[in-house]
């Protein structure tokens, strides 16, 4: 009997060993950072579309295998609540007028859902007439700036639009990906021409990330941005801007991106997202979660309240105390 008790002792510890191993290659949990310990932990980035749909979805590509797949509150729910996930901003990732209200409706009393940041075409001429129909559901705080083509950001049109948004108290995430130096200091003169509009910029600004040092230009650029104190910017979308594909769960590779975006925008205005369903292509939401800790962790607990709910709540106000 004590022989088939170790025998068992001995088997029950060589899987646990290859279980082990194998996530530790795979998914990198093995000695992994903890999950933030916060009042509040908000998500201010995720998508949720349906390619079911009868009219389809202009996003993500039929050809993407991983995203190409219906994401809906249900799978998401389960994956990000074990990780802490106390509430959730979806950003719209469609420019259809009418998807506004199908995202708002996957979501209806549903309160782990707290808010989206929609879409209006910032050049459509009844512009403050969608923006009034659509604030009247308190859950829409704000609109991400994109249509079908570029945006100019001096376009009177759409100025005039952007100062509407501010008004109404609502505001403006910027997706500047692609766009390099040159979207930072796009967003640089947008936030100096209507500076009572609340502006957040997505995945760190649209960098990309490759572990090396960024160039002096792009320091420069992000430092004239951050002077304006209506400008946030999202520590989000790690893994999707990175160079390297799959990215890397090593917190060190990103502190060439984060310790500058540290530096220039502070405590008080870096903001969590995860930019879900993307994740999936690198990691499962728990480690990206991990992944960010990591960093902010160091900065101490006030630092970590800030960045994973109290600047949120001030970007997209959100009734979070």
């Amino acid at each position: 009997m004590r022989h088939s008790f170790s025998l068992r002792l001995g088997i029950l510890l060589f899987t646990m060993a290859v279980l082990l191993k194998g996530k530790a290659v795979h998914g990198q949990e093995v000695n992994s950072p903890p999950l933030p310990a916060v009042k509040h932990l908000i998500d201010t980035h995720i998508h949720l579309f349906d390619p079911r749909r009868p009219e389809g979805i202009p996003w993500p590509p039929t050809d993407d295998k991983v995203l190409y797949k219906p994401h809906l509150p249900a799978e998401f729910s389960r994956l990000a609540k074990p990780a802490g996930v106390s509430g959730v901003v979806i950003v719209e990732a469609s420019d259809r007028l009418e998807d506004n209200e199908w995202v708002l409706n996957q979501v209806k009393g549903d309160p782990f859902y707290v808010a989206l940041v929609g879409n209006i075409d910032p050049y459509r001429k009844d512009f403050v007439e969608q923006l009034k129909r659509l604030k009247r559901d308190k859950r829409f705080v704000g609109i991400r700036a994109r249509n079908s083509g570029p945006i100019d950001y001096t376009d009177p049109q759409v100025l005039e639009n952007f100062r509407r948004l501010a008004k109404a108290g609502l505001s403006l995430d910027i997706l500047a990906n692609g766009k390099g130096i040159e979207g930072v200091r796009e967003v640089d003169v947008l936030a100096g021409q209507v500076p009572e509009l609340r502006i957040v910029v997505d995945h760190v600004l649209g960098y990309d990330i490759d572990g090396n040092p960024p160039s002096k230009e792009w320091l420069d650029a992000v430092k004239s941005l951050s002077r304006h104190e209506n400008v946030s910017c999202k520590v989000s979308g790690l893994y999707q801007r990175c160079t390297q594909q799959p990215a890397p769960h090593d917190p060190d590779h990103y502190r060439t991106v984060l310790d500058p975006l540290w530096a220039s925008f502070g405590p008080d205005r870096l903001i969590y997202g995860s930019n879900w369903p993307c994740t999936k292509k690198s990691g499962d939401y728990d480690s990206f979660v991990r992944l960010v800790n990591a960093y902010f962790a160091e900065k101490g607990q006030e630092a970590c309240e800030k960045y994973f709910w109290k600047n949120a709540a001030t970007a997209y106000n959100l009734p979070l105390r």
